[in-house]
C-alpha cells in the first residue's frame, strides 16, 4: 500500500523522472483491508464502500458510542485500492512495475534485487522485512484473525462499527473483538490482541465461534500482526534512501492505523522531491509520537485497566475530535481533550518513563 501510494503521489505531483516499483508478489489481489476516519482531501477516499458514522467500545462495565456526521469511519478493500492505483500508474509512461522480484539488500541510493542492481533515490516499503526494522525493538504486537461472514438471519447494525468489544477472555494479552457490519447479515469480525505473543490461532478461532454462535458462513479470512513500539523509527535513513509505510514509522504505534498517515507522508515526500528538498525525517507529528509513547507505557504497566480507559476516552471525547486524533488530523485542543479524558496519575508515571526513553535510557523498553 505504501509503495503504490507513494508512486501515485509522485505522478499526481508532477514528478517526471523514472519511477520503478519492485515487488516480490506476482499479482495484486484481495489480501487485506484498511480503515480510517474520513478527512477532507484524503486520497482514495472515493474507494470506501462502507462508512460508519458511529462506533462503539464495549466492556464488562458498559458501552460508549462515538459519533461524527462529517468524519465517518471508512473501510477500503485492498482489491479496490490496488486496481485504482495500478490503473492510474499504468497511464503514467514514467512508471515501471516489476513483479516477482525480491530485494535482498538496501544501501544508500541503491538496492540489490533478484534481477539485478538498481540505483537512484530509494524508498524502502518492505515493512517488517526491511533492514531498517531488523534491529528495532518491538514492545508489543497487535495481532488479529478475522472472518468476513454471511449469516442466515440479520444480526448486525450496519450504521455502527464496534472498534473494541472486550467481553472475551483476557488470557495471553489484552484481547477484543472488532466488528464491521457491511449489512444486517454480513460483517467482518476479528479477534485482536495487544501482547508480546498473544493467543494461539485455535484460541482466536474459539473466541470467534463463541461470539458468532450458529448460522453463518465464512466468506473470507484475513490475519496479520502490526508492531507497536516506543522505539523511534526515522523515515530518512541516508541521503538517498528513505523508508515508507511500516518501515518508515507510518504505522501509528498506539493504534495500528496507517492508511491516513501513509497518504500524508507520501504527499510530503512527493512535494519535497519536486522542490528539490530532502524528504521529511519522520512520518507523523513529533507531539503525536510523544503521546503514543506515553500511551504504550501506560498500557504495558497496567494492561488490566486498558479496556475501561479506552471506553472512557470514547465516552468523554467528542466524536469529531476523536476521529481527528485517531487519523493524525488532531489539533492541540483535541489532544488536550484526549489527555483530560484519561486518569492523571498513571499517565504522569508513564510520561516520566517515556521521557527516559527519549533521553536514550538503555533500560527504556516496556516492562
Amino acid at each position: 500500500m505504501s509503495g503504490l501510494s507513494l508512486a501515485v503521489a509522485l505522478v499526481r505531483t508532477g514528478v517526471r523522472e523514472d519511477v520503478v516499483i519492485v515487488d516480490k508478489r506476482t499479482e495484486f489481489g484481495r489480501d487485506r483491508t484498511w480503515c480510517t476516519w474520513a478527512s477532507p482531501g484524503l486520497p482514495f477516499l472515493e474507494l470506501a464502500k462502507h462508512r460508519w458514522h458511529s462506533w462503539d467500545v464495549i466492556t464488562a462495565g458498559g458501552a460508549a458510542r462515538g459519533t461524527s456526521r462529517t468524519r465517518p469511519y471508512v473501510h477500503i478493500d485492498s482489491a479496490d485500492f490496488y486496481a485504482a492505483a495500478l490503473e492510474e500508474l499504468d497511464r503514467a509512461p514514467q512508471v515501471t512495475l516489476r513483479l516477482d522480484e525480491r530485494v535482498s539488500e538496501v544501501g544508500d541510493g541503491w538496492v540489490q534485487t533478484s534481477k539485478g542492481r538498481l540505483e537512484g533515490t530509494i524508498h524502502d516499503g518492505l515493512a517488517l522485512g526491511s533492514p531498517a526494522l531488523r534491529q528495532t525493538r518491538i514492545d508489543l504486537w497487535q495481532a488479529f484473525l478475522g472472518w468476513e461472514i454471511q449469516t442466515e438471519q440479520p444480526r448486525f447494525e450496519p450504521g455502527v462499527a464496534t472498534l473494541m468489544d472486550f467481553r472475551v477472555s483476557q488470557e495471553d494479552g489484552v484481547n477484543f473483538l472488532y466488528v464491521l457490519p457491511f449489512a444486517p447479515d454480513r460483517a467482518l469480525v476479528e479477534h485482536t490482541s495487544l501482547a508480546r505473543g498473544g493467543p494461539a490461532r485455535h484460541k482466536r478461532q474459539k473466541a470467534l465461534r463463541a461470539y458468532l454462535g450458529e448460522g453463518y458462513e465464512i466468506i473470507h479470512e484475513e490475519r496479520g500482526r502490526l508492531p507497536m513500539t516506543t522505539a523511534p523509527i526515522p523515515a530518512l535513513r541516508s541521503p538517498r534512501t528513505n523508508a515508507i509505510g511500516v518501515a518508515g514509522g507510518a504505522l501509528r504505534p498506539s493504534s495500528g492505523y496507517a492508511f491516513s498517515r501513509v497518504q500524508a507522508h507520501s504527499a510530503a515526500i512527493a512535494r519535497a522531491i519536486v522542490a528539490g528538498e530532502p524528504p521529511p525525517a519522520r512520518a507523523g507529528a513529533r507531539r503525536l509520537a510523544t503521546l503514543d509513547n506515553v500511551f504504550l507505557h501506560a498500557l504495558a504497566r497496567e494492561p488490566e485497566t486498558f479496556a475501561e480507559r479506552f471506553r472512557t476516552l470514547v465516552e468523554k471525547v467528542p466524536g469529531d475530535a476523536f476521529a481527528r486524533f485517531m487519523s493524525d488530523q488532531s489539533t492541540p485542543r483535541d489532544e488536550a481533550r484526549v489527555m483530560a479524558a484519561l486518569p492523571t496519575r498513571p499517565f504522569l508515571r508513564a510520561a516520566g518513563r517515556a521521557a527516559l526513553d527519549d533521553r536514550g535510557d538503555p533500560d527504556g523498553r516496556l516492562d
